[in-house]
């Protein structure tokens, strides 16, 4: 089927052109993780990671994990693929299906590393901003494997098909073509030859009730509340926090708490800022509108958890934040006399 685009109410064809290099493929869903799945997003935690088996060194080209925790493993070849493509897929999927959460969180905080957006944060925090939720699910209950080539010749997707129909196996292939007009504009199609139908597999883990149905992140910042009598001016330190929401609960890690601890804090500096700069825009002393506030805030940290911010915006509220010591205090660092 011929590839058109559209100029000055005149159709241009984009003639067919060959991928160059694998890594280009790589390249274009690693930046562009909605397009392997449509409406879904995908948070990539590895790309070429050396993972060792029996045979030796293998490297799986891109590994993901979705919002219910499974792993997304993708194999990409340029060209028509061959079947050895299926081999090499359930190698990776072997020895991914032994990954514990403590070995995934490692490999990802490591490629973490060598991604700007997010080489500063930790697993946990990354999979909450990017997926808009409070808690991690229990990670690797299920895999779900991906063939992504220039061509999917019919041996390889009726293998795949077995595979899905007969042994629940949820493998998908889709072909990605490349266009070019004399302009030298690039239009890229990517269409799903095997996998639109659903694969039953594990249900999403229901968080176990904390505190009245509370989760993690509620948790901890109720004991926050609690030790500082809901005042957002007073301090706290980590350790009390940490031994105060382990007594209640045993359970929780750590490095969850600290999460959440830094959470709490990063959230109460940006909702201070952003009440800050709405109170001096519109030289009024009364508290800004909440959804002003949010959109302050994610306008001038788009990547942070929503849900965490009207959370924080809410306890600014509660506590009575004077907003008037704001221009107060601004007045006096200006006119010091």
């Amino acid at each position: 089927m011929p590839i058109f685009k559209l100029e000055n109410t005149k159709l241009v064809i984009a003639q067919e052109t060959n991928i160059k290099h694998e890594e280009i493929l790589e390249d274009w869903f690693e930046n562009s993780p909605w397009a392997l799945i449509q409406d879904e997003h995908i948070l990539w935690i590895g790309r070429q990671t050396s993972a060792q088996n029996e045979e030796g060194t293998i490297f799986p080209d891109l590994l993901g994990i979705d919002l219910e925790g499974n792993l997304v493993i993708v194999e990409f070849k340029r060209g028509r693929t061959r079947r050895e493509v299926i081999a090499q897929l359930l190698e990776y999927a072997a020895w991914a299906n032994e990954l514990s959460e403590e070995q995934i969180q490692g490999i990802a905080d490591a490629y973490f590393q060598t991604r700007t957006q997010f080489e500063e944060n930790t697993f946990y925090k990354t999979f909450c901003d990017e997926f808009e939720t409070d808690e991690v699910p229990q990670l690797n209950r299920r895999l779900r494997l991906f063939i992504v080539a220039g061509e999917i010749p019919a041996r390889v997707s009726s293998v795949c098909r077995l595979l899905r129909s007969s042994y629940r196996m949820d493998i998908r292939c889709l072909s990605v073509s490349m266009f070019q007009t004399e302009s030298e504009e690039v239009i890229i199609g990517v269409e799903d030859r095997l996998g639109d139908d659903v694969i039953d597999g594990p249900k999403p883990p229901i968080p176990k009730p904390r505190l009245n149905g509370l989760t993690k992140r509620e948790v901890v910042w109720k004991v926050i509340l609690e030790l500082t009598e809901k005042n957002i001016k007073n301090e706290f330190t980590a350790r009390e926090v940490i031994t105060r929401v382990l007594a209640s609960h045993s359970d929780f890690n750590e490095n969850t708490i600290h999460g959440q601890i830094h959470l709490f804090r990063r959230s109460k500096l940006v909702v201070a800022e952003a009440i800050q700069e709405l109170t001096d825009e519109n030289t009024i002393n009364e508290f800004p509108e909440v959804d002003e506030i949010l959109k302050t805030v994610l306008h001038n940290h788009p990547r942070l958890n929503q849900i965490a911010i009207r959370h924080m915006v809410d306890i600014f509220r509660k506590s009575e934040y004077d907003v008037t010591q704001l221009n107060q205090t601004e007045s006096v660092s200006q006119n010091p006399t």
